[in-house]
């Protein structure tokens, strides 16, 4: 079995160093329950974590694998040609050592973290060929025999799959760098087991395609490549844990391990007892996925302790939540639900007494979901063209209707609204609603957003990366016809439009965010109006990556969203989502939690 061989390796290079031996602690843990699994639970560490007593002793208690979280990397390694510095690398691996743990090296290339001398010099490729040679070996030839596992090139396919990332030492030596860098390696320690490792490809789309036939193209070409690392960074309920389950089950049969290399689970606003039943659930689901599969042989939390996540920087553009808490064990370092799920996951599958019961089980794996009667289409004015909305759930959009997009919603006038007026964030004072409608005609799907706002707050954030923190509308579709999926991909769009746009002119190339929403070819227009502000759009129905076909009770996954700032120099405090499912603003990144646009032939 993989699992057996890569332990059997560890546990070897082990004897030449400290001593390994299987814990004998009849109290339970994480540690001692993988390792009568052959598995190992690790965590990415920081050199000064080390200077913390009580991380210090939860981290050997209960992981047996460590990640360096910054010192491996090269930029910090080799900050000046030729220059390096092991100082805060070799205490990591002294501790390892001290405390029997295994070493996952990350990363020898990525693209975020290459020394200002790489990117900015001028090298001819055979000259970047042997600088790239000349790192790799250095640093993997000072712990050869020390540290197994290389995480070799990190990140280095674009997050559409389409082609490979543009990088320095891409840029220097061309696509084949990948290769040279295993190459490399694997010349200065043949023993090193070399894993490719990247975040969103965790499922099945086009980027993990993408790295599934880079990987099979290495082992069918014998360049020396043993696994793939899943970073495994989500939101919560924001996987499909059965297509990450078919993910692993491909590349293990390519013959590679598979390993979830920096596990966190975050969520928006305060963690409340329901977000942290929410996420431990998806520990567990994600756990279980591992331990069902040989081929995984190692799940890595990205931190101890959510006192040091990472995902509390203040300077983490794509995401602002300085409360939160995505790990396993609190400020305090007190366990949380999200560990006793993932100890009872490995309970199970070891045999052990269950931590949880059946029942805790079921509360933590079952969610919040939610069952909603659908009554029959019913218009409340016999005039309306297709029936009322059901709210938070389902909205009929007319067709055939053709809309002038020019800010005046005299069109309109005979199409049913959906109303926002609830969500995760609202100021006890807070005065902001929406009404929206959709209908669409041979051509084009076409929106209507008017919001109710005292002060529409806009021209201060950069629409490339906080758009979202001023007022602004989101709509979302899925037109992939799986509404089930919990990741983007083509076909899923979240189109937030800013109300920026009342200052632009441009209604063809309008001021917009959000995930994929270059792909939806927009048209907008946003007016000022007396009491808040309107925006008209449309997308065409057929575009580079999909057709939509209105007909009668043909669905679409359909979301809105509204945000809001009172004054134009502060951050969002008000944020309103219609469908019911997205109780915790993450349909930015999980498509199942849309609701539903059913097409409404008007002339029936």
């Amino acid at each position: 079995m993989v699992r057996k061989t890569l332990f059997c390796i560890i546990a070897l290079m082990l004897m030449f160093g400290a001593s390994f031996t299987v814990a004998q602690d009849s109290e339970l843990s994480l540690r001692a329950l993988a390792e009568r699994d052959n598995f190992y639970v690790g965590a990415a560490v920081y050199t000064t974590h080390l200077n913390d007593p009580i991380h210090v002793e939860t981290l050997a208690r209960e992981f047996n694998m460590l990640t360096p979280e910054q010192q491996a990397k090269h930029c910090e390694l080799e900050a000046r040609q030729g220059q390096f510095d092991f100082r805060g690398f070799d205490r990591l691996v002294a501790f390892a050592e001290e405390h029997n743990m295994v070493i996952h090296g990350h990363a020898l290339v990525w693209h975020s973290c290459t020394p200002q001398w790489v990117e900015n010099g001028d090298y001819t490729r055979d000259e970047a060929i042997g600088l790239l040679r000349d790192s790799i070996m250095t640093i993997v030839g000072r712990y050869k025999g020390r540290i197994p596992i290389w995480d070799v090139v990190n990140e280095g396919i674009t997050d559409s799959g389409a082609a490979l990332r543009d990088t320095p030492w891409r840029r220097l030596i061309g696509d084949d760098y990948i290769e040279l860098a295993f190459q490399f390696a694997h010349e200065a320690d043949p023993d090193a087991l070399l894993f490719y490792n990247d975040y969103g490809t965790e499922g099945m789309n086009p980027k993990s395609d993408a790295v599934y036939d880079l990987v099979s193209d290495f082992v069918a070409r014998g360049i020396p490549i043993h696994g793939v690392g899943l970073q495994s960074h989500f939101t919560i309920g924001g996987f499909d844990a059965n297509q990450i389950a078919r993910n692993v089950e491909r590349l293990g049969e390519l013959g590679l391990q598979v390993q979830f290399t920096e596990v966190d689970i975050r969520h928006s606003g305060e963690a409340t007892d329901n977000i942290l039943q929410r996420q431990a659930g998806d520990y567990y689901r994600l756990m279980d996925v591992c331990l069902a599969n040989d081929a995984c042989t190692a799940f890595i939390t990205w931190g101890v302790t959510d006192k040091y996540t990472w995902l509390r920087g203040a300077n983490l553009g794509f995401y602002n939540n300085p409360s939160v808490q995505p790990l396993l064990f609190d400020d305090n370092y007190q366990p949380k639900p999200a560990y006793f799920a993932a100890l009872d996951s490995l309970a199970r599958k070891v045999g052990e007494t269950p931590v949880l019961s059946d029942d805790e089980l079921a509360a933590m794996i079952g969610g919040t979901a939610q069952t909603v009667e659908i009554p029959p289409p019913v218009k409340s004015n016999p005039r309306q063209e297709a029936p009322d909305a059901v709210p938070g759930v389902i909205y009929y959009a007319a067709f055939p209707i053709s809309i002038t997009v020019d800010g005046d919603a005299s069109d309109w006038e005979r199409i049913p609204r959906g109303l926002v007026d609830s969500g995760p964030t609202v100021p006890q004072d807070n005065d902001t609603t929406m009404t929206f409608a959709a209908v669409a005609d041979q051509t084009n799907l076409y929106f209507l957003a008017e919001v109710t706002d005292s002060q529409v707050a806009y021209g201060t954030h950069d629409p490339a990366t906080a758009w979202y923190q001023e007022d602004s509308v989101e709509f979302y579709l899925n037109t992939t016809g799986d509404l089930t999926i919990t990741s983007y991909q083509p076909g899923v769009a979240q189109i937030g439009i800013m109300a920026a746009n009342i200052d632009h002119d441009n209604p063809t190339s309008p001021i917009i965010g959000g995930g994929n929403s270059s792909t939806a070819q927009l048209t907008a227009i946003v007016v000022k109006t007396d009491t808040g502000y309107l925006i008209e759009a449309s997308v065409p129905l057929t575009t580079d990556v999909w057709t939509i076909e209105p007909k009668q009770a043909a669905v679409l996954g359909f979301q809105v969203h509204l945000n809001g700032s009172r004054t134009p120099d502060a951050d969002r405090d008000t944020k309103l989502i219609w469908s019911l499912l997205d109780t915790l603003d993450q349909s930015y990144s999980n498509p199942s939690l849309f609701g539903r646009l059913f097409f409404w032939n008007k002339n029936l």
